[in-house]
């Protein structure tokens, strides 16, 4: 799930990121870009018409509405509770939303509060944060990485 992104460059980058891991859909919400937009397709090169993707106004509504489907929610965010990706145990079946939060913003306490855990990359440099595209792209393989 993608809430709130600004840079239609990282919606298409995630595009291409579903494409080549397999991902079943993308999940845009709030005021994420959305195709069509030249700049998704720039970046996603033609990614964005064969990934399912689908549109929701109300993150805390969609999580809301996964959950009742039986999805596991998963934060991508560095928290006082969250746990490294490396030692992190995914739900062996079932359905896993992944949310990767705004560039600037990260996830609203709001939607935190809806996850069943959260998980951050671990950081070793001096800065404690990356391209939230990059970001979706190293969790992505880490979680297929443990669920084979």
């Amino acid at each position: 799930m993608c809430p709130d992104w600004t840079d239609p460059r990282n919606v298409g980058a995630a595009f291409r990121l579903a494409d080549a891991a397999g991902v079943q859909r993308l999940v845009l919400t709030g005021s994420t870009p959305r195709p069509p937009h030249p700049k998704i397709r720039k970046t996603a090169r033609t990614t964005e018409r064969s990934v399912e993707y689908e549109s929701a106004d109300d993150a805390v509504q969609y999580v809301r509405d996964a959950r009742e489907r039986g999805a596991h929610i998963l934060a991508l965010e560095i928290t006082d509770r969250s746990e490294s990706l490396f030692t992190y145990a995914p739900p062996v079946t079932g359905e896993i939303v992944l949310i990767a939060g705004n560039e600037a913003a990260g996830i609203p306490r709001r939607l935190l509060a809806e996850c069943d855990a959260s998980v951050h990359l671990p950081m070793y440099g001096r800065n404690t944060s990356m391209n939230v595209s990059v970001a979706l792209g190293a969790a992505v393989y880490l979680l297929l990485m443990k669920l084979q």
